[in-house]
């Protein structure tokens, strides 16, 4: 398929979640899938660790000294709101663009040195032959970049990546 593309309302993660990214894309691909959640509520439930990211969220979304949380760390979450989690990370780009088009399930994407961040997430919407569609909670836009451009930037964040 050459172009696949949902339409899914982007949600701001600001002024609750100054660093909350990653729930706050979450948040969408859940209410997607239509479970009934909100950021805040999603961030209060997420586990949290004081270290390890893959554990839960270092720091506190709700300031400004957040840090981050990866897939594996929000599996159980998504599990408990949409049936099912896949984490894809480190899948080729072509593998989520396939998983997109087949199941109609939009991906949260780890992105590296975007937005002015060195950690940001984002929810991948779609895809034409030379261009990814996503919604960015930061700058509350839904969004598109050239894929070579998505591609680093993903890349810059070990290609992680979640969906259901």
């Amino acid at each position: 398929m050459s172009s696949y593309k949902l339409s899914i309302p982007v949600i701001a993660q600001r002024p609750e979640l100054p660093t909350g990214c990653e729930i706050t894309a979450t948040t969408m691909m859940l209410q997607y899938a239509g479970a009934v959640v909100d950021k805040v509520q999603l961030a209060h439930e997420m586990p949290y660790h004081p270290t390890d990211p893959n554990q839960g969220f270092v720091g506190n979304p709700f300031t400004d000294d957040g840090d981050s949380i990866y897939p594996s760390a929000l599996t159980d979450l998504v599990t408990t709101y949409a049936g099912n989690a896949v984490n894809l990370s480190g899948q080729p780009l072509a593998n989520l663009k396939q998983y997109l088009s087949a199941t109609g399930h939009p991906i949260v994407i780890w992105v590296g040195e975007f937005d002015g961040f060195h950690t940001h997430a984002l929810l991948m919407t779609g895809f034409n032959n030379s261009t990814i569609y996503f919604n960015d909670c930061w700058t509350k836009k839904q969004d598109s970049l050239p894929e070579d451009a998505f591609y680093k930037i993903w890349h810059n964040k070990q290609q992680m990546a979640l969906s259901y």
